[in-house]
């Protein structure tokens, strides 16, 4: 059984975290195996319970997960994760420049990663896994982790040109062309493309495709009655194949494919959306990820 919850974070947090979620295992048999794809954001990952097993894109050997885990942005398939026994896994996920803002590192060197985040983040990490930890609830969890990254702001986000740039990218859906974009923030584009891949260890472009592909998943799990005809349309594909090409980049899967291991997470959600439950439920996600 693989049940999920989801919560938006604190209301001073909303430029940081986009939101918290927590997966509740209990798998003794069969293996389920989760394939991780491209994805446009960072994220902090607590495992209480059993560990799952890792497999790395190109690795043929199984690790075991750490109890944290700080993963960057990822701009291909990134690992297969093997889930059995009974664990809980609670998930902050950021905003792309938000684990910056509130821990001191590079995101560039993170992108494409995955790290034991205390060695990253520092030994301060230690205090959240255990408070966590000793929580009875998922909502539990959410209080104890608006707490402590709340203490963690210590001004204002910068609203530098980069930082516009992701959100202009994100609320476009990734349905843009880089040369406007460079323009609407009064910058060059080969120095936006240099200042982009700085930051986030990517060009925009790539960022924008994978925003795309994030907004293409998400709009098909929505609606039943779409098809992914549609939804290359919606969001400027040059055709479905074009679609299904950036899928496979992504995935290594197809779009139907990748499809039916959201729908294995977030069962309940899709569900709840296209029976028309009200918008203000809180058990509702605004945007899937997996």
């Amino acid at each position: 059984m693989i049940s999920l919850d989801y919560s938006p974070p604190a209301s001073c947090l909303r430029s940081y975290v986009q939101f918290y979620t927590q997966r509740a295992v209990r798998l003794r048999d069969p293996l389920f195996v989760h394939s991780v794809p491209a994805r446009a954001a960072p994220m902090l990952e607590f495992v209480f319970g059993d560990r799952f097993k890792v497999m790395h894109a190109g690795s043929s050997t199984e690790e075991t997960c750490p109890g944290t885990v700080v993963v960057g942005m990822l701009t291909r398939p990134h690992a297969q994760l093997r889930l059995q026994g009974a664990f809980q896994s609670f998930v902050i996920m950021f905003e792309p420049a938000g684990l910056n803002a509130l821990f001191p590192l590079s995101l560039n060197e993170l992108t494409g990663h995955d790290f034991d985040a205390s060695l990253v983040l520092g030994m301060s990490i230690r205090e959240l896994e255990e408070r966590l930890g000793e929580c009875q609830s998922f909502l539990e969890r959410v209080e104890a982790a608006n707490a402590f990254l709340t203490r963690r702001i210590s001004h204002g986000l910068a609203a530098d040109r980069i930082a516009i740039a992701t959100h202009i990218i994100d609320a476009k859906k990734g349905r843009v062309l880089i040369p406007d974009v460079a323009s609407t923030l009064g910058i060059g584009q080969r120095q936006f493309q240099r200042d982009f891949n700085a930051r986030y260890g990517m060009g925009p472009k790539l960022y924008a495709r994978i925003v795309r592909f994030q907004a293409a998943l998400d709009s098909k799990a929505r609606s039943a009655s779409k098809s992914w005809a549609d939804v290359a349309c919606e969001l400027g594909y040059h055709d479905q194949m074009h679609l299904i090409h950036d899928f496979a980049e992504f995935t290594s899967g197809t779009p139907t494919q990748t499809l039916r291991l959201l729908e294995a997470f977030f069962r309940e959600q899709i569900a709840m959306i296209q029976v028309g439950s009200e918008a203000g439920d809180p058990r509702l996600v605004p945007r899937f990820v997996i």
